[in-house]
């Protein structure tokens, strides 16, 4: 902000020297409506929040999120096409800005207000309407996402400031989870704009939870017993068992997940085929047979990721 005012200092000294005439001229052009909103948005478009949240007007509701107030956040217009202005109600001026960010091309309206005079000869302006917009984001399936590529957190739906004009890319990239980055355009002041991430697996987390399922799976394999602990599977016998029953894995399992019950959280259903032998003895006659079958087994466990974004707790549930 201190070039700017540097900027307006030079320009009052030109025009106290160029008399008259060089006033009417600035009133219209830089000390203007348009003036004032151009200045608030260079300093958008250069990732100067401060300097824009200086400007008279320009105020948060304190009840909305303000982390995105910053300079990291801003994704502002890096192209401004067209500037209007026109008498609003109640002696205000609208100022209309076409401007362009990327792809996107939007138009954006202010409301400002006279609030005074700068040096006796030139008005000063305020936002009538605060240039802040609030962005009700909801994130599914675990907290974390990024806007801008910044890192933030919402385990609940919350609601953010965001700065207008711009457009807000949100979406979230970690070592085992993904989601499509939405874009918020943002170009209203005032209005609300609600955004849903939907985070989900990535190719990553079920080839970490197949591996660590097969290698829990081969353990319990190891147990001779007619139901290994902390195994999904198991079989009851009526008879007396005559030998060391002995399992195996005939078909491992190719697991599906879905969301858990609570953020952060994944449920993943692993059904496979185990194979039972063991001798078995009739109580009723005394013969022995072999018991040799493949038994089908719905196994579910419970996934959370970890603090440190590597480690997956895998727990079985079901």
């Amino acid at each position: 902000m201190r070039r700017a005012v540097v900027a307006w200092v030079v320009v009052v000294v030109l025009a106290l020297g160029a008399g008259t005439g060089a006033v009417v001229a600035l009133n219209a052009t830089a000390f203007g409506a348009a003036g004032f909103v151009r200045v608030y948005l260079e300093a958008i478009s250069r990732g100067d929040a401060a300097g824009a949240l200086s400007l008279p007007g320009v105020t948060a509701d304190t009840r909305l999120r303000d982390d995105f107030l910053t300079d990291d956040a801003l994704a502002g217009p890096t192209a401004l096409r067209e500037i209007t202005v026109a008498t609003g109600p109640g002696g205000t001026e609208i100022v209309t800005v076409a401007w362009t960010r990327g792809a996107t091309d939007a138009v954006s309206s202010f409301t400002v207000e006279r609030i005074g005079s700068r040096f006796g000869l030139f008005p000063e302006w305020a936002f009538a309407v605060s240039p802040i917009a609030t962005l009700q984001l909801t994130v599914d399936h675990d907290p974390r996402f990024d806007l801008n590529g910044l890192a933030a957190t919402a385990a609940e739906p919350a609601a953010f400031a965001v700065l207008v004009p711009g457009v807000y890319r949100l979406d979230h990239h970690s070592r085992y989870l993904e989601a499509a980055a939405v874009d918020a355009v943002v170009d209203r002041p005032g209005s609300e704009i609600g955004a849903t991430i939907d985070v989900q697996p990535a190719d990553g987390f079920l080839e970490q939870i197949s591996s660590q399922v097969d290698d829990a799976l081969d353990a319990c394999v190891t147990q001779e017993v007619l139901f290994p602990t902390g195994c999904p599977m198991g079989h009851a016998i009526a008879d007396r068992v005559a030998s060391t029953p002995a399992w195996s894995i005939v078909e491992y399992p190719e697991p599906t997940v879905e969301p858990g019950g609570e953020p952060g959280t994944w449920v993943v259903d692993a059904p496979f085929t185990a194979r039972l032998v063991v001798d078995v003895q009739s109580l009723f006659d005394g013969s022995v047979t072999t018991f040799d079958e493949d038994l089908p087994v719905a196994a579910q466990y419970l996934v959370t990721i970890g603090a440190d974004d590597a480690t997956l707790s895998v727990r079985l549930v079901g």
